[in-house]
């Protein structure tokens, strides 16, 4: 005897029950944990000093499990830069002033929140490890140079075009010198998380003041 189809449901072989993986909601909490855990562990220890395993215990899941996610140490701090750096710098472009308002006011508007949240974050952390570790490690700095400061560093740059097409700007030294906004920034970095911890300096109040050298604000 067959069914509708022309099989005989007597040979059919039995269906094996499906199974199901993580949810997406549950993937990406994973993620975020060992990303977190991450952080912290490379602020702490340094890139040459963090294990795995003390990565897996911060985040509280099994070192395969990580390793599905990221299958090296070096793609984990590549995907913790990705993770802390590349959204908030993404946020900020591309320099489009309003027709009202000039390059600089754009610029105070655009950059000082951005890096007021890097300040009061663990963000600057991954950049005083660039700093710290780039040397022995130059995956590090072509990972923050491609997530986080060759963005910004386009970014002014765009902004000090459009200020000269404005006569905004009087001569071209911002636009062949773009780091010339963000000096202050890895100042400060350096000042609060070596020199002088004790003392910090607010890199979104310097980097304020070196926009107002640079575009003085209209009385």
């Amino acid at each position: 005897m067959t069914d509708e189809t022309g099989d005989n449901p007597r040979e059919a072989s039995p269906r094996k029950p499906r199974t199901r993986g993580p949810s997406p909601e549950k993937t990406a909490q994973t993620r975020s944990c060992l990303l977190h855990a991450a952080l912290d562990e490379f602020v702490e220890n340094g890139f040459a000093g963090a294990q795995m395993s003390r990565i897996t215990e911060r985040a509280g899941i099994a070192k395969g499990t990580a390793y599905r996610y990221f299958p090296t140490k070096s793609a984990l701090f590549e995907g913790v830069v990705a993770e802390f750096m590349a959204p908030l710098i993404s946020g900020i472009g591309p320099p489009e002033p309003r027709a009202d308002e000039s390059v600089g006011d754009f610029l105070r508007r655009s950059l000082i929140p951005v890096m007021t949240t890097i300040e009061t974050s663990r963000r600057a952390d991954v950049a005083r490890l660039v700093l710290a570790e780039g040397r022995n490690f130059p995956f590090i700095v072509q990972a923050y140079r491609r997530e986080a400061y060759d963005r910004t560093i386009d970014f002014v740059r765009a902004a000090a075009r459009i200020a000269m097409e404005r006569g905004e700007l009087t001569d071209d030294r911002l636009l062949r010198h773009p780091q010339l906004i963000f000096a202050p920034l890895w100042l400060a970095m350096i000042e609060t998380g070596i020199l002088v911890p004790d003392a910090p300096v607010s890199g979104a109040e310097l980097l304020a003041e070196q926009i107002d050298l640079i575009f003085p604000p209209s009385r």
